[in-house]
């Protein structure tokens, strides 16, 4: 049987909105997205066994991102210092004029942590489309470990 015939309406709603929910993260710092898909499955939990595994699933998928994003900030966040004060610290005098050619390497690796952002935020907005087309959606890793949870 259809996932669609399944499940009303409202339902592949819910869920489209709770996998949705990480773009809110672009105006929260990531946080918008977390609540929101926390709040359905806890309205949700007991009213419908689909909306409550689909934010759980976004939930777990939306915390998981959040913290690897970060990594990944704080990671070019350190690399990008590191190409800017060691060579500043071992010698102050050369770069009164011009930063150290590592600060224009450094600004152009931040397409790393920027590609993982929006890969993640597309990753969760195709959840949602499926889940408004009223076919099922499971996270790589995520889907398969809430299932057995």
């Amino acid at each position: 049987m259809s996932e669609q015939a399944t499940t009303t309406k409202d339902e592949r709603a819910l869920a489209a909105l709770a996998h949705g929910s990480i773009l809110l993260g672009l105006f929260s710092n990531g946080l918008g997205g977390i609540v929101t898909a926390l709040v359905i499955w806890a309205v949700q939990r007991q009213k419908s066994a689909y909306v409550a595994h689909h934010a759980l699933q976004a939930l777990a998928y939306q915390v998981v991102t959040f913290l690897v994003t970060m990594l990944a900030w704080c990671c070019w966040g350190v690399l990008w210092t590191a190409m800017i004060m060691v060579p500043m610290m071992a010698n102050p005098g050369l770069y009164d004029t011009t930063p150290p050619a590592g600060m224009w390497v450094g600004l152009a690796l931040a397409i790393v942590p920027l590609g993982i952002w929006a890969l993640t935020i597309l990753y969760g907005l195709w959840g949602a489309v499926r889940c408004l087309g009223g076919r099922d959606f499971e996270y790589a890793i995520i889907g398969n470990w809430i299932k057995t949870q």
